[in-house]
């Protein structure tokens, strides 16, 4: 088996699994509880949280555990529009962030009179800062803008966002961190919170968190417990939140040498694709990110390369993998090139510290025959 759908879910790190079983024999206790037991549990669940803040460089800040990107982003979204609607009532968001910040931002339109902003996405230019400037208004609430793409992977610039939004000190400025923790580095104070999920990075899946400032208090999305400052309520699950510091902790002490690793079969895939501009346009330009590789094919459908490609135990990506079983195509995609066909012909291949310039081979082999036997016919 080829794996290259690292972008949407890693294997677990071996260290971590390890850990987390210790934890789930060991520290079984509910840490809300008021026995010692209980508060030792609870000790832990807290020198997580210090730890991640220590490590992140986040200053004045908390860690709200959560299921993972998705749910940090709507309780960031949603929850901080909620509680801080006074000061206006405009969001701006990139044109081509993950599908639970634009429907969170599509909710608050509709339900809760939002006046929704996407930045364009210029295909050899990226995030247009020139009209991010142009949209910032008294108005503004909320940017949320990820730094890192998680179909085509472009790399946004966090420190020059928030040096735009230095005349508006009202305004607070969230980042989908997924793709870059433990990945890429990033400003680390450039923004006010930051959301991110551990099985990107080797962790567990039904894990990540909402990293924030101490005077941030978003409204919560669900009631019903004072757990996680009654942001988050419900009973914690506290062997993941406990492991999330170790992951973090190994993929950030490991990012020069993954980096290192996977930026040639980025590079041997990209020379590749490139060869053949009859067949494939590529989508990924930007060179800083070697995880994430992205192209769409000019004379095939990329649902038949799919399966074809599954047949031979080769397993790749299209679109964002919340959006994947809708059978929609890429948002990313199109908001770089406003073409429908080319966004619905998308291939996406995500690098991890398993595959091997042989495995980069065998796809490239693979993928030329299945577009001839498939063109013949």
């Amino acid at each position: 088996m080829i794996y290259f759908d690292n972008a949407s879910t890693t294997k677990i790190h071996p260290e971590v699994l390890r850990t987390y079983n210790e934890i789930l024999d060991k520290y079984y206790a509910n840490p809300s509880g008021m026995h010692t037991f209980a508060r030792e549990v609870a000790r832990l669940q807290d020198k997580a949280r210090e730890e991640l803040l220590r490590m992140l460089k986040f200053r004045d800040g908390k860690v709200i555990f959560t299921s993972g990107a998705t749910e940090a982003n709507n309780i960031a979204i949603i929850g901080l529009y909620e509680t801080y609607k006074n000061r206006g009532n405009e969001i701006i968001i990139s044109d081509y962030e993950h599908p639970s910040v634009r429907e969170a931002c599509a909710y608050l339109q509709q339900e809760r009179g939002a006046i929704i902003h996407k930045v364009p996405i210029r295909f050899q230019g990226g995030f247009d800062f020139d009209v991010f400037k142009s949209l910032l208004n008294d108005k503004t609430i909320l940017v949320s803008v990820m730094v890192v793409n998680n179909e085509v992977g472009d790399v946004i610039d966090l420190g020059k966002i928030r040096d735009y939004l230095k005349p508006y000190p009202k305004v607070i400025f969230h980042s989908d961190v997924t793709q870059a923790m433990g990945k890429l580095e990033y400003h680390p104070n450039a923004a006010d919170a930051y959301s991110f999920s551990a099985h990107k990075i080797g962790g567990l899946k039904g894990s990540g968190a909402l990293i924030l400032r101490n005077n941030l208090q978003p409204k919560p999305l669900v009631y019903g417990g004072g757990q996680e400052e009654g942001i988050r309520p419900g009973t914690h699950n506290a062997p993941a939140n406990i492991v999330l510091a170790k992951t973090v902790r190994i993929a950030k002490g490991n990012i020069d040498n993954h980096f290192n690793h996977v930026y040639p079969l980025k590079l041997k895939l990209h020379n590749f694709i490139a060869q053949y501009k009859d067949l494939f346009v590529i989508n990924s330009l930007g060179q800083s990110n070697p995880y994430i590789f992205n192209f769409s094919l000019k004379t095939i459908k990329a649902s038949i390369v799919l399966n074809a490609l599954e047949n031979r135990g080769i397993y790749v990506g299209t679109t964002s993998s919340c959006s994947a079983k809708l059978h929609t195509m890429s948002q990313s995609v199109y908001a770089i090139s406003h073409d429908e066909e080319r966004a619905s012909n998308s291939i996406r291949v995500s690098f991890g510290m398993e595959n091997t310039l042989e495995e980069v081979d065998i796809f490239c082999k693979a993928l030329i025959e299945i577009i001839k036997e498939y063109s013949r016919e």
